[in-house]
């Protein structure tokens, strides 16, 4: 089989499933919290694109393709996963998701890392940071800092404990925050002034490794910190980089995309599959159904988004 009727075929699927894509992509500008990141990618006939800087007034000519993943939490607890690959970090597709936000919904939550390419711009947020990525600042240099770095490790690590200990007694967002200001906000503070005195005292270099990760923590501490003073903020952002990791495996088997539009079809087809599979339907007997009713998914994609199907196909 050619490659051109394999892309043909793809866009068939695609064509049938994008209005529960479109419908997804709406319901995910009213989410309550959003799990934002994305990895480079590759698109062979991408060209530059000559605009401004985020947050500047400069103009500059940018190149670089990267996929960006959403996971969006509805009011419902429902999650739609969301990928897009262009010239563009994950902040601005935020921003496309953030655009079409009702007015009358409260300020998101959104859990990134700390690169300022990944915060919105068009609507004000509460953003909060990953403090799986402040954890790693100290696990690279443990080979250099062995005891100082165990110390951290450890007080981190039990703010992790305290969280799993909130899940598995199902704790209601308000009672999980109580917990986490009794029990993890006063670890976050003990984490900070030890590596303030450090760096006071001068018993840590400055620029050394674990200099750089004290100054990290101290610098994106109230971000940290978050999940200790504001309801539903979650500690860190694991969840979208295991998402991800799908298309990571897709870049690493297939290489790269040819065009945008090819791009733009993976991330339709990627999107509807994921959202599906967080659901928990046969991803299978959904596409399926999705392409043989096509014409009717058209006209009411509503009875057709995946929690929807699951429940249709529950009773039957």
């Amino acid at each position: 089989m050619t490659a051109s009727t394999v892309f043909d075929q793809v866009e068939l699927v695609c064509n049938a499933i994008y209005p529960v894509y479109q419908l997804l992509f709406n319901l995910a500008a009213d989410g309550k919290h959003y799990y934002l990141d994305d990895t480079t990618n590759r698109i062979l006939d991408a060209k530059s694109v000559i605009k401004k800087a985020r947050n500047s007034e400069k103009v500059i000519t940018r190149t670089g393709v990267y996929t960006s993943g959403v996971i969006a939490t509805l009011a419902d607890n429902r999650h739609i996963v969301l990928f897009e690959t262009n010239i563009g970090h994950a902040g601005e597709f935020i921003d496309s998701i953030l655009h079409k936000r009702s007015q009358s919904c409260t300020k998101p939550l959104i859990m990134s890392d700390a690169l300022a390419s990944n915060r919105p711009t068009v609507r004000e947020a509460i953003t909060s940071l990953c403090n799986s990525h402040a954890r790693r600042q100290f696990v690279d240099v443990i080979n250099h800092f062995p005891i100082e770095v165990e110390h951290v490790l450890k007080r981190y690590g039990e703010i992790w404990v305290n969280d799993d200990y909130t899940k598995e007694e199902k704790l209601t967002p308000s009672a999980r925050l109580a917990y986490h200001q009794t029990h993890s906000a006063p670890i976050m503070e003990a984490i900070k002034l030890w590596g303030e005195t450090h760096l006071a005292n001068e018993t840590v270099e400055e620029n050394s490794g674990l200099g750089k990760a004290i100054r990290y923590f101290i610098k994106h501490y109230v971000g940290l910190s978050y999940f200790c003073s504001t309801e539903g903020v979650k500690i860190d952002n694991n969840r979208i980089e295991a998402m991800l990791k799908i298309v990571v495996r897709d870049r690493k088997n297939a290489m790269f995309h040819k065009t945008l539009l090819g791009a733009t079809i993976g991330d339709v087809i990627t999107s509807v599959i994921a959202t599906a599979s967080e659901a928990g339907i046969n991803v299978f007997d959904y596409f399926t159904t999705l392409q043989r009713e096509k014409e009717q998914v058209k006209k009411t994609p509503e009875d057709y988004l995946p929690w929807n199907y699951l429940a249709k196909n529950s009773i039957t």
